[in-house]
């Protein structure tokens, strides 16, 4: 586990912790403050500088991939990044950064803020995210915290055992083949799901996404929009269920956008039990 807040005008360091009491006083101890930024709205973020592998750069985004891939300290094989964006880097081409995190199976999801303090390029961090078979989403507000909370909870359920992506425009339905979750036969579990309607800031050539998650055997229907369901939280909706190991399932999304230019859904499940890394989008 580890914490670094970015876009600060004194870079710091990657804290790392082995207990999740340590990482949690960490959190508490360095929340968001804008009067460590960078107080204008014409620099880009450095984030990609602490995940990356490249020469120095003054972008700090970049120096946070940097130093994580090269921290010498932990095995970074599976881990999960999940970072809150404001400030939009102004980088167009992360490519290298993309090959290294996909190489050692890193998934990034990131919340990014539809209205930026600063930086211009929101596309790369959709690109990142989508290659690594993580999840982007797009929001601001109580939408954005809630779409990161429920973000948040893959780290509880680590083990993604779907990982489809469909480029869509009008209207029409998309539906995933028969499968099992890796769930043990005759136990009931809990899995979740998440599923992103545009690779940008929601818009209205978006109308309405619906889908509904269904036991072959139809003795557990699950649908969005419904009664006890989490929202769509800008671009993505994400919620947990209980099912018996044993059923097979199918995920039935009906989607309506009012245009021909092309759109990305995204479709993630998760749970708890292990499951082998599944097959990265073409790169």
């Amino acid at each position: 586990m580890a914490n670094v807040r970015f876009d600060t005008k004194e870079e710091e360091e990657i804290e790392y912790h082995t207990d999740a009491g340590s990482l949690e006083n960490s959190l508490y101890s360095h929340p968001p403050d804008p009067s460590l930024g960078y107080r204008d709205t014409t620099t880009g973020s450095n984030l990609y500088t602490v995940l990356k592998v490249c020469p120095v750069s003054s972008h700090l985004l970049l120096r946070i991939f940097q130093k994580f891939l090269n921290n010498g300290n932990v095995s970074l094989c599976g881990a999960q990044v999940l970072i809150t964006v404001k400030r939009y880097p102004d980088e167009s081409d992360v490519s290298d950064i993309i090959s290294q995190l996909r190489a050692n199976h890193v998934f990034v999801y990131i919340g990014v803020d539809s209205n930026p303090s600063g930086g211009s390029n929101s596309a790369t961090l959709y690109e990142m995210s989508y290659q690594t078979n993580g999840y982007c989403a797009f929001a601001t507000g109580n939408d954005l915290v809630e779409a990161f909370y429920w973000m948040t909870w893959i780290l509880q359920h680590p083990y993604q055992f779907i990982a489809q992506n469909f480029v869509v425009s009008g209207s029409g339905r998309i539906e995933i083949p028969t499968f099992k979750t890796p769930i043990p036969d005759g136990q009931d579990d809990f899995v979740r799901l998440a599923i992103t309607v545009q690779n940008h800031t929601l818009d209205n050539s978006f109308v309405s996404m619906n889908y509904t998650f269904a036991s072959t055997d139809e003795s557990y229907v699950h649908t969005f929009p419904g009664d006890r369901v989490s929202s769509l939280y800008g671009t993505a909706q994400s919620q947990w269920f209980s099912v018996n190991g044993s059923l097979s399932f199918k995920w039935t999304i009906d989607y309506y956008y009012n245009t021909s230019k092309p759109q990305i859904i995204e479709c993630r499940m998760y749970s708890k039990y292990y499951h082998d890394f599944l097959p990265l989008p073409h790169f």
